[in-house]
């Protein structure tokens, strides 16, 4: 089972958010979706899709071909069928009323076994924005108030982001940590479509 080396970084962000982690060419991209949110620091609230070239790829649960287009499911395309070569890079759309575009890089391929379990996160850098404030734009606003406490919107901001959101902390360990709880958050996730 080849190991594959993703990197991964929120366009547009300043200071940029970026990830690099390990998975396997064996996962679905229906468990890659799950792997970026938990990399990433993300809620998983909102639609999302993958794209390389002219080729979608989304949950066909949430999908309506008829309004949006026709996709491939994520459930039936593996990460080694669409990560076929070093520096093969596709776009991971997160939230479409925000508007999070995500560009992602094979960086490496090893056949060799590994000692970690995956997925693994190697490294990363900076926080991920709070959910559903505004898209890239919005988030840049939000990052100026915070650094005016005399903006009129500085104290309101303050409260909704709360006391810990720090734009430029990452724990790697952390999110590993999480990682080791993802069939949870799935078998959560999946609970939602049997109501």
């Amino acid at each position: 089972m080849p190991t594959l080396t993703l990197q991964i970084h929120l366009t547009g962000t300043e200071p940029l958010v970026t990830r690099t982690f390990k998975v396997s060419s064996e996962n679905s991209m229906y468990l890659l979706h799950h792997i970026i949110q938990v990399v990433m620091g993300w809620e998983n609230y909102h639609l999302y899709q993958f794209e390389i070239g002219d080729f979608l790829f989304a949950d066909r649960r949430l999908w309506d071909e008829d309004e949006m287009g026709p996709i491939s499911d994520v459930k039936e395309v593996s990460v080694g069928e669409v990560f076929t070569g070093e520096e093969t890079t596709l776009m991971y759309e997160y939230d479409f009323g925000d508007g999070w575009i995500h560009h992602i890089e094979l960086v490496d391929q090893s056949s060799k076994p590994t000692q970690e379990i995956l997925p693994f996160i190697i490294s990363g850098e900076n926080a991920c924005p709070p959910e559903d404030c505004g898209g890239i734009y919005g988030y840049k606003h939000l990052m100026e108030v915070m650094k005016n406490p005399k903006h009129a919107d500085y104290y309101e901001t303050r409260e909704w982001l709360g006391l810990t959101f720090n734009p430029f902390k990452y724990s790697v360990d952390a999110q590993n940590k999480k990682l080791g709880k993802l069939n949870k958050y799935i078998r959560e996730y999946e609970e939602g479509f049997k109501r």
